[in-house]
């Protein structure tokens, strides 16, 4: 088990030149999974910041209470653990904390340092976007608690306030505090993150910032639930009139005009869309990569990526991309594969149903893990804590599961990693053969002299199948191709037992429905917008943030 911080206080305290007194509580259960000789904390994008006056006390073996410990000039990475006890110091470039842990399992460290600059003098504006904490471990309690010297006072009416990375509250207390809490543990993906806007003369910070303050603040508002969605006046005036013009085309000119109206807008978006030459750059670029008309491709190959592949398909797709439904689909066959989940049959309501048993139940994800194996343990994880003691999903409650607050972090992390990145290397490296493996496979009966007859490749191949669309006519060839794969299989296996023939696309359909709802909800709920005024945080966001970049045992 890798070591997990158990609770972690952070108490900023804002000076009136932009500097802030930072101390840190961490209460840690250090395992040596991961943690060899030191714990660290970095800090990335510092600028023209600097973290000085370092202090930590700790365990030291062989002593009762907190240590103070000896700050060093120079940090040595590689030191043993028995040279880093009792010792602290600045690695890389000064942009890491570091201290030695002394010995295994549960201990207090309490680190302070001031780090000058966080708060900068923008054009309009005073203020800073820091991300507090990104650690490459379970944190199970957090806060971050923001306050100010004595000669400085901040409200709600000269101070703005937008947190990301996490789900939970941003919001001041009867003290005048900014107090930051997500609502449950944070977990990979997740982050704390806060932007705070200050009215001119609040402060006197020394730093001079190189942009204007709305360049850095729509940067962190890019794809958050605040986004400004504002289509803008003269947008709202063609909105409206459209709709009047509708409604009059309606009432006026009668139902087959109508229809005749609507079928020329059609017409007119279908020759955007032509004469914008998209469909011939895709064409082009399709013919380029040799996936108009494909070798046949017979491997599954192990640097494949699911979420890659769906980027294949999306950038090289005339119309529309690759249904996350089938990402999720080709994901359980994996999981069922590796025996991790099963469909099994049991009453409900008085009725049999087919539901998904976890029989490798997973809370806690592995860093370490890449690629599908990553989005194989989230999806794992969260159906291992949706289906409560029992381990088994009844109808709903998956649903009912993603609705409740304290479990976003755990869905937006989900299905941000259904959302892939180009890479235009692997495109051009996997394109082909991807689209060569889908004509493999729809003519797998004529190819059947030239198949291998392994499971784990065959079940691949259902992967794909499904990844594909097409697992209902490929798992018909296979049974006629190799009738004994369906007894050898726990994929086929589980299939056969299904009452429904397309159980996957049930399963995948309602997790994918389930997900986008209860995100979808929390975005309405924290839709509060620019104004700076929300007490809820945005999972989303948060770009060109300064400040934490990783952390943990080393």
């Amino acid at each position: 088990m890798a070591s997990t911080v158990e609770k972690l206080d952070i108490k900023v305290i804002l000076q009136k030149d932009g500097s802030a007194q930072i101390e840190e509580r961490w209460d840690i259960d250090v395992n040596d999974e991961d943690a060899k000789t030191e714990w660290y904390v970095a800090h990335r994008g510092l600028g023209a910041m600097k973290i000085t006056q370092l202090e930590v006390e700790g365990y030291v073996p062989g002593h009762e209470g907190l240590q103070r410990y000896e700050t060093l000039g120079a940090w040595n990475i590689d030191a043993s653990r028995k040279e880093k006890t009792g010792k602290c110091g600045l690695s890389n470039n000064g942009q890491e904390i570091c201290w030695g842990f002394g010995d295994y399992g549960q201990h207090v460290y309490i680190v302070r340092y001031v780090l000058t600059g966080l708060v900068q003098s923008y054009d309009t504006h005073d203020g800073f976007n820091h991300c507090f904490v990104d650690m490459d471990c379970d944190i199970h309690k957090a806060q971050v608690v923001i306050s100010t010297a004595d000669s400085i006072n901040i409200s709600e009416a000269n101070t703005r306030r937008w947190a990301f990375g996490y789900e939970g509250r941003i919001e001041f207390d009867v003290d005048s505090n900014i107090v930051v809490t997500p609502n449950g543990p944070l977990d990979s993906g997740s982050r704390i993150i806060v932007m705070l806007e200050f009215d001119k003369g609040v402060f006197q910070p020394q730093v001079k910032a190189s942009e204007s303050w709305a360049d850095r603040k729509q940067r962190a508002l890019d794809g958050s639930d605040f986004e400004d969605d504002d289509l803008g006046f003269w947008g709202w005036v063609m909105v409206i009139a459209f709709i009047l013009v509708a409604i009059l085309i309606f009432f006026l000119m009668g139902p087959i005009t109508t229809f005749l109206a609507y079928c020329i807008y059609l017409g007119i978006l279908v020759a955007w869309w032509v004469f914008s030459l998209s469909p011939l750059r895709k064409y082009l670029k399709r013919r380029r990569l040799g996936v108009n008309k494909p070798n046949y491709w017979r491997d599954v190959k192990p640097e494949w990526s699911i979420i890659d592949n769906k980027m294949v398909v999306d950038e090289l797709s005339y119309f529309w991309g690759m249904d996350d439904e089938k990402v999720i689909g080709a994901l359980l066959l994996r999981l069922i594969s590796h025996g991790d989940v099963s469909i099994v049959q049991q009453e409900y309501k008085n009725k049999m149903h087919d539901m998904l048993r976890i029989d490798k139940p997973l809370e806690t994800i592995d860093k370490q893990k890449k690629g599908d194996d990553r989005l194989c343990q989230h999806l794992l994880r969260l159906l291992t804590l949706a289906s409560g003691s029992d381990l088994v999903l009844q109808p709903n409650e998956f649903k009912t599961w993603c609705r409740q607050k304290s479990n976003y972090s755990f869905v937006k992390s989900f299905m941000d990693l259904l959302k892939p990145k180009r890479n235009k290397e692997y495109l051009e490296k996997h394109a082909a053969e991807l689209y060569g493996l889908k004509s493999f496979l729809k003519d797998f009966t004529l190819l059947n002299e030239r198949c291998v007859n392994e499971v784990p490749l065959w079940d691949e191949y259902m992967v794909y199948a499904e990844f594909f669309g097409i697992s209902d006519t490929v798992r018909k060839q296979m049974k006629e191709i190799w009738p004994e794969y369906s007894n050898l299989s726990l994929i086929t296996k589980n299939l056969d037992a299904a009452q429904e023939g397309d159980i996957v696309y049930m399963f995948s359909d309602a997790i994918y429905t389930s997900t986008t709802s209860a995100i979808e909800r929390y975005a309405s709920r924290a839709s509060s917008t620019n104004s700076g005024h929300s007490s809820w945080s945005s999972f989303s966001g948060g770009g060109g943030s300064s400040g934490g970049g990783g952390g943990g045992g080393r």
